[in-house]
């Protein structure tokens, strides 16, 4: 065992390095997850793909080997959507509850899964917490969960421990890894599931779309505002609904001039702003509730 041949080809620079057919990166991922690779291997795997990006067969073969890992939930019959927040905010409101809220109000199992804590930037776990949502402690509790008809918080380390401590590397090596792709791509759900999917180098969109119609999963493919899946209040980006087997549907860019009603970016004072929007005590962005319709509409399920 051992991952050393597999660096030998990733592991030559922005223009030297090769690919990983599928079958090898489903190897050397399913080595990490499962912790048979040493602590210098698994550095060097961490920055060889960092500098040269993950192709589409490497994205399917890590997959391959991480759905085994996923804690897999039943949403029920409802139309579903997943949110992944692994960004945070931090110089902008996290608009991700928000959006959360409008969807659930429209119809959606909303299902938000990512991280807990950043260091410098606020999670929308914390917004979670302080709005007093649900917040997934265990696979088993997701069923009562359900009945709340609110968005669900899901940790990425309760829906894949595994993949948790990947993403864990970044504070010994200070960069962001393969993990952080994969966990954004993570469906706990069912194949029916609607998932966003937002990037922010302009190398994956097309890798992500190639991607999603290669896993016949629906996705939402779209540029995020400070690598969360949402509008910024300026700017709703053109988004690309990706059905499984379907034709592709896009809606285009559309710009707002409305003012920002969060004056503080804290989670407690971006809770108590977006509690009173899905309220009706304060009016919601145009982007946003933009948003939240043409993912309704567009998805052509409610």
């Amino acid at each position: 065992m051992g991952i050393t041949s597999y660096l030998k080809v990733i592991g030559r620079g922005a223009k030297g390095a090769g690919d990983l057919d599928r079958e090898q990166a489903k190897d050397v991922f399913g080595q990490i997850l499962s912790g048979k690779v040493s602590d210098l291997e698994l550095g060097a795997f961490c920055l060889a793909m960092r500098i040269k990006g993950e192709s589409v067969a490497e994205l399917m073969g890590f997959m391959d080997a991480l759905q085994p890992e996923i804690q897999k939930l039943n949403p029920g019959s409802r139309p579903c959507i997943i949110l992944p927040s692994y960004n945070g905010a931090r110089r902008q409101a996290n608009l991700c509850p928000l959006l959360a809220g409008l969807l659930s109000s429209l119809g959606f199992t909303v299902i938000v899964q990512g991280i807990e804590k950043d260091q410098t930037r606020v999670t929308s776990y914390e917004i979670f917490e302080a709005l007093g949502w649900p917040i997934l402690k265990s696979q088993n509790e997701f069923k009562e969960l359900l009945q709340k008809n609110s968005p669900i918080f899901c940790p990425l380390r309760v829906i894949s421990p595994a993949l948790q401590k990947l993403l864990d590397v970044r504070e010994r090596i200070g960069l962001r890894n393969t993990g952080h792709v994969l966990a954004k791509l993570i469906n706990p759900l069912n194949q029916d599931a609607w998932q966003i999917s937002n990037y922010t180098h302009p190398e994956y969109p097309e890798k992500l779309k190639e991607y999603f119609q290669l896993s016949l999963a629906n996705a939402i493919l779209m540029r995020g505002s400070e690598g969360e899946p949402t509008a910024s209040l300026q700017r709703l980006p053109e988004m690309h609904f990706l059905p499984a087997n379907k034709e592709e549907k896009i809606s285009p860019e559309e710009k707002f001039l409305d003012s920002d009603p969060f004056v503080n970016v804290d989670a407690k004072s971006t809770a108590i702003v977006t509690s009173n929007i899905l309220s009706g005590k304060i009016i919601c962005p145009t982007s946003i509730m933009r948003q939240a319709k043409l993912i309704t509409s567009m998805t052509g399920i409610i």
